[in-house]
């Protein structure tokens, strides 16, 4: 301390340090569905999430060897909380869209829409925001996702019913149902005004709005420089408003607007010929609105300014535009000066919302309509191997513990497994394959998954199961079961227990199987390190939990790997806390005394026999500024063979 002078000096000193638990159960899955965000890494909450942006799992879309991911995700969100998907598409995939445009007239604003092609990034929605010829374009209406399913969307923008509000709409996104009826999904009061705020505060923003709020729409107003569009500097941007008593003459000939507190010369047009460069929208008490282009500015301090009908002054007399008869000039008047009067409600005059259109899922589907089979291999290998989203490949910041197949083809699964071999603190649970005989089985498992690492673990065999979204009866992979049979195993018991077995790997929901193996059968399944659903006479059950390693260790099975994922994770986490800390035996202590009361907590939930902790360096480690961790853990094995011996006397 460097204070001399008597006193009292404080210092609070953190000693309260632990090894934190970390999640056990967060999965991840690439696959395909019509909707939502597209070619990115989204941590996914619930099902009811899942299904408000990607929908309902749907295996006619993509079928059987496609189309089993949404399932997986959805079994799963349903005993975990946590799952990382990404919905893979085409990069020539286009967003469905609509341009909202505004030119110029003589005396409003025209707004019209506008649909353009090929649409493929959110970089190319902002280069078609520029400005060419006399259009230009206010802003983007287009969906979170790319894909044709968003074809079926339409909106519909309306002034709000309170007159006295300025600038706000009222959006409506239809959807069009199976019936041919279109359906309000989602409504919102919006501005186009980026300052905009409601009565609370809140921003009601366009962009914000929907950024917020929709599951289904977004809107673009800037362009890649930041800077807003030039439809929406000309009928929406504000360039003053109101700060004085106001003063409004309707008198032909000599109309004008005052206000005590303006000075109008900023927006004049002080020859009053040509063009005017500004309109004036003014609004009485009870919100009757009416309009003019600025001429000179009159007055002492050019508080006055004289208004015109026509944007071309030359000639022209002053007057207002609107319901100049109703207009209250003895109310509290209000104003705001744009460059031009325009409303993008003008162009929803149609009861029936407008459509959005141009969307496309590129070259996954074929010309007819039907699946790209090599598109569709091709995106999930690229989605598996952290080419589509890269950040799947780094597990400092983006954390999974289960990386799902979905009887997807070989390839596909060798992409998971070097997935998992990459990052080496999550397992992959692929299945061996849609095979009909414990022969192909095997055959397969031999020929074409030759996974030989811990960090994977193979099912057999696919199963009837009937779908809940579609009422049929579909053969999915074994992983249908495990994606929900392992978060559910971590549930009731513990990362650390098998999922496998009556007690918590029972299945009620098959109809049947490819093959059901017999003990004989289930002996060559275990040699090759499947692990095979199985009907007893009690019910289906999976009857394995080993990883595909060859070589016989504790390994081979997948609750220890589990176990020491677990402990790798939590434990390299609390070390962290004492990078750049003194490399002494009190750090070395502390760290030790922390990882001792935390396996104990394991040891104690019977996941370890025992372990020891060595904690401490060498001189050489000190030097190198350095110091070790040894852990060594002997967990608790499972049961997988019972001696019944009976003894008659």
């Amino acid at each position: 301390m460097s204070n001399v002078s008597p006193g009292v000096y404080t210092k609070i000193i953190d000693l309260s340090t632990f090894v934190q638990v970390v999640p056990s159960t967060i999965g991840f899955l690439c696959g395909f569905s019509k909707k939502g965000r597209d070619n990115e890494l989204v941590l996914v909450g619930s099902r009811a999430d899942f299904i408000n942006e990607w929908g309902e799992p749907n295996i006619q879309d993509f079928t059987k060897a496609y189309g089993q991911g949404p399932y997986i995700a959805y079994n799963h969100l349903g005993e975990s909380g946590a799952l990382y998907w990404i919905r893979l598409l085409s990069d020539d995939a286009t967003y469905s869209n609509m341009r909202i445009d505004a030119t110029l007239g003589d005396s409003t604003a025209g707004i019209s829409i506008t649909y353009v092609d090929s649409l493929n990034s959110k970089t190319e929605i902002q280069t078609n925001l520029i400005a060419a010829g006399s259009a230009k374009p206010i802003m983007f209406l287009y969906p979170i996702g790319r894909g044709d399913y968003y074809n079926a969307l339409g909106v519909r923008m309306t002034v709000h019913s309170n007159p006295t509000l300025t600038g706000v709409y009222v959006l409506d996104i239809y959807e069009k149902q199976s019936d041919g009826n279109e359906l309000i999904i989602e409504s919102f009061d919006v501005s186009l005004d980026p300052q905009a705020v409601d009565t609370a505060g809140d921003s009601i923003f366009i962009v914000n709005i929907l950024e917020t709020y929709s599951t289904v729409l977004r809107a673009q107003m800037t362009l890649a420089s930041g800077e807003y569009t030039d439809g929406y500097k000309l009928i929406a941007k504000n360039y003053d408003k109101n700060i004085g008593t106001v003063t409004v003459d309707l008198t032909a000939g000599t109309a004008y607007i005052s206000d005590t507190k303006q000075d109008f010369s900023d927006w004049e047009n002080p020859t009053e010929t040509g063009d005017a460069s500004y309109v004036v929208i003014a609004k009485d008490a009870k919100g009757i609105e009416i309009w003019g282009w600025l001429g000179a500015a009159a007055g002492v301090d050019n508080d006055e300014i004289h208004v015109f009908a026509d944007k071309n002054l030359t000639g022209a007399s002053q007057g207002w535009n609107g319901s100049t008869a109703s207009f209250d000039t003895d109310s509290d008047i209000s104003y705001f000066i744009r460059q031009a009067y325009g409303s993008v409600d003008s162009a929803f005059t149609s009861s029936e919302p407008k459509p959005l259109r141009k969307g496309s899922e590129g070259t996954l589907r074929q010309s007819d309509g039907s699946l790209d089979t090599t598109e569709a291999e091709t995106l999930l290998e690229d989605g598996y191997a952290g080419l589509t989203d890269d950040a799947i490949l780094d597990p400092e910041n983006v954390y999974f513990t289960l990386v799902y197949d979905a009887g997807y083809p070989t390839d596909v699964k060798t992409a998971i497994a070097n997935l998992c071999e990459t990052r080496r603190d999550c397992v992959g649970i692929l299945d061996n394959g849609d095979n009909s005989t414990v022969n192909l089985a095997l055959s397969a498992r031999t020929n074409d998954h030759t996974f030989n690492t811990y960090l994977v673990a193979l099912y057999e065999s696919f199963n009837k199961v009937s779908d809940p979204f579609t009422g049929e009866d579909i053969w999915f992979s074994p992983i249908y079961h495990m994606s929900y049979l392992i978060p559910r195993n971590d549930n009731v018991a513990e990362i650390w227990y098998a999922a496998a077995g009556f007690q918590r790997a029972a299945i009620d929901s098959i109809k049947d199987l490819r093959f059901n193996p017999r003990l004989g059968q289930r002996d060559q399944l275990y040699l090759k390190q499947l692990n095979p659903i199985v009907k007893f006479a009690q019910g289906y059950v999976v009857w394995g939990q080993l990883t595909s390693q060859s070589k016989a260790s504790g390994l081979q099975d997948l609750n220890i790997v589990r176990l020491v994922l677990y402990c790798k994770r939590a434990i390299g986490q609390f070390c962290k806390n004492f990078i750049f800390e003194q490399n002494d035996p009190i750090t070395w202590g502390q760290v030790s005394t922390e990882i001792v009361s935390f396996l104990e907590v394991i040891k104690n939930r019977r996941g370890l026999d025992s372990y020891s902790i060595d904690v401490g360096a060498t001189d050489y480690e000190r030097k190198t500024k350095r110091f070790h961790v040894n852990v060594i853990l002997q967990p608790t094995r499972t049961v997988e063979q019972i001696e019944l011996n009976f003894f008659i006397e």
